[in-house]
């Protein structure tokens, strides 16, 4: 079966319509699939992954995330944001014996916090910006 990439300004059209109509959506998977049946209006050979739906509506300022984090034992990478893709900026503070502990790493671009207790995204709530 063929299938095309939408142009990243059809995903933003898209994105926009999507959020006119529902400006509080309460997962990604929802998101997922108001912005699939979108862009399926527009073309119907379009197909899209979840990740790239966020990333683009972060990148263009279309909504605002609201993480909310579950637990995990792997270590978090430190480089780079799993929800953006953004660089990670370490938040640290100082000890009395004056040696600098990190406390977490942060994304200024989306607002991910990954705290010491290795916490990864579980759910995103998603709300239109008001421009």
């Amino acid at each position: 079966m063929a299938y095309r990439i939408p142009q990243e300004k059809e995903v933003v059209k898209a994105i926009e319509n999507v959020l006119v109509r529902n400006p509080h959506i309460r997962s990604q998977a929802e998101l997922y699939r108001l912005v699939s049946t979108e862009l399926l209006c527009m073309d119907e050979e379009y197909r899209i992954g979840e990740k790239r739906i966020r990333t683009i509506g972060i990148k263009n300022g279309l909504f605002s995330l609201e993480i909310s984090y579950a637990r995990t034992e792997k270590v978090v990478d430190g480089k780079y944001c799993p929800v953006c893709g953004g660089k990670l900026e370490s938040v640290r503070n100082r000890t009395l014996y004056w040696d600098t502990v990190e406390l977490m790493r942060t994304c200024s671009r989306c607002g991910y916090a990954a705290k010491s207790d290795a916490s990864k995204p579980a759910r995103y709530h998603i709300s239109r910006k008001v421009r």
